[in-house]
């Protein structure tokens, strides 16, 4: 699925927000999830073994994705970041 975003730095901050997923049990691998940044627009993609898993993996993103979105709109729009210097 596409999410898009406002602007590109938006979609980036929600991409590093999001991609961070520690699996409590390792061993058992009943999902995943991929994301792919590309200008303003965030893509999403699960895989499951189970449409189970697929329901809840789902509802966790969007939970996420909600409290993301929600953070950006009560502490306004990003700034933006200055270029590196040679000076530190």
């Amino acid at each position: 699925m596409k999410i898009p975003f406002p602007s590109s730095r938006e979609a980036e901050i929600a991409y590093n927000s999001l991609r961070v997923d520690i699996s409590h049990e390792p061993r058992k691998k009943q999902t995943s999830k991929e994301l792919v940044l590309s200008g303003s627009d965030l893509q999403v993609n699960f895989t499951a073994t189970e449409a189970r898993y697929l329901r809840v993996a789902v509802t966790s993103f969007f939970d996420s994705l909600n409290l993301v979105v929600r953070t950006m709109d009560e502490f306004g729009p990003p700034i933006r970041r200055a270029p590196a210097t040679a000076d530190g």
